[in-house]
């Protein structure tokens, strides 16, 4: 098992989309429209955390192998 936050936010992601195409959580209980509004809403989330994530990532290692002057 991995300890990678981004692996951990892409699989939240992806149970979320099967939920939202299936129209049902993984447990088999159907979703009210509330609620798949909410998944989604739950994506764009998600999403949104994972590409700051990329970001601060790309940054740092930037900053890492960046010259001192």
């Amino acid at each position: 098992m991995s300890d990678d936050p981004e692996l951990a936010l892409l699989a939240a992601i992806n149970v979320l989309r099967d939920s939202i195409e299936t129209g049902r959580m993984p447990s088999g209980i159907e979703l009210v429209p509330e609620a798949l509004a909410m998944h989604e809403a739950a994506i764009v989330e998600c999403e949104r955390l994972l590409e700051a994530a990329r970001e601060a990532t790309a940054w740092v290692s930037t900053c890492a192998h960046s010259s001192p002057d």
